[in-house]
């Protein structure tokens, strides 16, 4: 029996040390930048991206998010998806904010229930149509000088002739100095480069003059920037005081340049070898981030990397992404769109792979970013009176909530509750800032909840002191242990760890203590390595009273 007792003490040590060792580990690891998904993307492709009100919004093909309905645009909080309303009845293809309120534009004509002519705007609780109307799809949104323009494939806005763009004034929508043209002439993006609106597309004239699918608007008329480029361009961006055009096209300003091209201000130059694939060249999506270009779209290879549809350009030279994107059987690698939230860069298109890691058509990519939340809590039947500490350190988790009903789980984090300190630091990876209802777990204690949300950071740091008045446990959930100083700790003597001290619980301290069990058990109540009667009163007292878990 004694030295079947040893053997169980020798196992329960190991198994402690391994643990305490792979928390250190995880404390200490470095990240490298990957790919994640965003819960459990969307079931349909994502066309469109914006951050609005803190949160990232998505418009697209989709009718869910996340596995929660959403038509065709949904919102992200940093860890879960919810719709905007009732959404809309169709394909969402541009997203902006204007005055504070989210301008979605594309293919649909009916927004939270309204009739809407391909353009809505969403004030945070609801959709109105005080935008008015075009006649087709809106393709491209953005702001400039204060005022609202929106690009596509419509001719007319308000039954007014804009010719594929128009402005937003007080009254309705204006032309823009006649507009564009040529065999087609849609506008699928705009941007802006230094005191310049920029619009792009399938057009070769602006305002009656020639500009080869690029185009300058000063506040008054158009320009075109130099000789244009050769074929559709669909994405803008700003990048080291150069704009940046991507699209399908082999050349810009005459120069070679395969699917990207950045100008000066007076001269076209390609970006490296540029963009290729063996079946499909497009650039669909640019974004900056941590002064690297991101650059998204149908293709193989850029600057001659196997890429898959994303790569990143740090002013010289390109750089694959960890795989890139993939969407199984259909022969192509790819965005529809990118942007940056939350110092990611976020990726919205056809791929239901991003990297190595299953996805909804939806991916970030980027650092996982960790917040330190410590907690200063004390198991009941740890604490030393006498010395003030715990009778020994022990590991406990930390689990995170949302501070609505359901109360849905976030995240969960270990860390080791030092006896002196009192305390544990928990690192929560990849959980924005936010407050959250925090919940505590040890191996012989009562589940105990904050009694209040609890400010999180991410990437900085954060406190929460359960140990200072009963009232910091949700109602009042803990016991007084100490007088001087006045401290509270959780209840112990839940050993099976089914949210009651009762019967069952006192039963198998009872049998360990008639066995002489020692170790790193959880029927070890005190934490001094040894069940005894001391364990046995303390978890008859809580069964005594029906102390169970109180959560919200």
């Amino acid at each position: 029996m004694k030295n079947s007792k040893r053997f169980s003490f020798i196992k329960s040590f190991l198994f402690v040390l391994i643990l305490l060792i792979l928390i250190l580990v995880f404390y200490g690891k470095s990240y490298s930048q990957q790919w994640s998904g965003l819960s459990y993307g969307m079931d349909n492709w994502v066309h469109a991206l914006c951050v609005y009100n803190g949160e990232l919004i998505a418009g697209g093909q989709f009718t869910s998010a996340g596995g929660v309905p959403a038509n065709y645009i949904a919102k992200w909080n940093g860890y879960s998806w919810s719709p905007l309303g009732a959404g809309v009845n169709a394909e969402v293809d541009a997203l902006c904010v204007y005055n504070g309120e989210l301008v979605a534009g594309g293919r649909f004509t009916m927004a939270g229930g309204i009739e809407v002519n391909f353009i809505a705007k969403w004030n945070g609780t609801a959709w109105d149509d005080e935008l008015g109307g075009v006649g087709s799809i809106v393709a491209a949104l953005t702001v400039y000088n204060g005022k609202l323009v929106a690009g596509g494939y419509f001719v007319n806005a308000d039954d007014l002739p804009v010719n594929y763009i128009a402005t937003r004034v007080s009254g309705g929508w204006q032309a823009m100095a006649g507009g564009m043209g040529g065999s087609q002439g849609q506008v699928m993006a705009l941007g802006h480069y230094g005191s310049d609106l920029i619009a792009a597309g399938f057009f070769t004239s602006a305002g009656g003059q020639s500009a080869n699918h690029i185009a300058r608007w000063d506040g008054t008329s158009w320009f075109p920037l130099g000789s244009g480029i050769s074929n559709i361009v669909y994405s803008l961006e700003q990048y080291n005081g150069e704009l940046i055009a991507g699209g399908l096209f082999l050349s810009a300003g005459g120069i070679s340049a395969k699917s990207i091209a950045k100008w000066n201000g007076s001269t076209w130059a390609p970006l490296g070898s540029g963009i290729t694939g063996s079946i499909y060249q497009y650039v669909f999506g640019l974004t900056v981030l941590n002064n690297e270009l991101y650059a998204g779209g149908l293709y193989e290879t850029a600057g001659g990397l196997t890429a898959n549809g994303i790569a990143k350009w740090n002013g010289s030279s390109w750089a694959a992404m960890n795989g890139g994107l993939y969407y199984g059987g259909s022969n192509a690698y790819g965005a529809f769109c990118v942007d940056t939230f939350q110092n990611k860069v976020i990726v919205g298109g056809l791929f239901t792979t991003a990297g190595s890691v299953g996805v909804g058509h939806i991916a970030q990519w980027g650092f996982p970013q960790t917040g330190t939340l410590n907690i200063t809590v004390i198991p009941e039947g740890f604490y030393n009176t006498g010395s003030k500490t715990l009778y020994q350190n022990d590991v406990a988790d930390a689990a995170i909530f949302e501070t609505v009903p359901p109360f849905s789980y976030i995240a969960t984090a270990s860390a080791i509750i030092d006896s002196v300190t009192l305390t544990g630091s928990f690192q929560f990876t990849e959980v924005p800032t936010g407050s959250y209802y925090v919940g505590v777990y040890h191996r012989n204690s009562i589940e105990t909840w904050s009694s209040a949300p609890v400010n999180f950071v991410s990437g900085g740091t954060s406190n929460y002191d359960f140990t200072t008045a009963g009232v910091k446990a949700f109602g009042s959930n803990m016991k007084q242990v100490d007088a001087s100083p006045i401290r509270f700790g959780i209840y112990s003597g839940d050993v099976n760890l089914d949210g009651a001290v009762d019967a069952t619980d006192l039963l198998q301290v009872y049998n360990d203590v008639t066995e002489f069990v020692t170790g790193y058990v959880s029927t070890d109540v005190t934490g001094n390595n040894a069940v005894d009667v001391t364990d046995l009163i303390i978890v008859y007292n809580n069964s005594k009273n029906f102390i169970v878990t109180i959560v919200p």
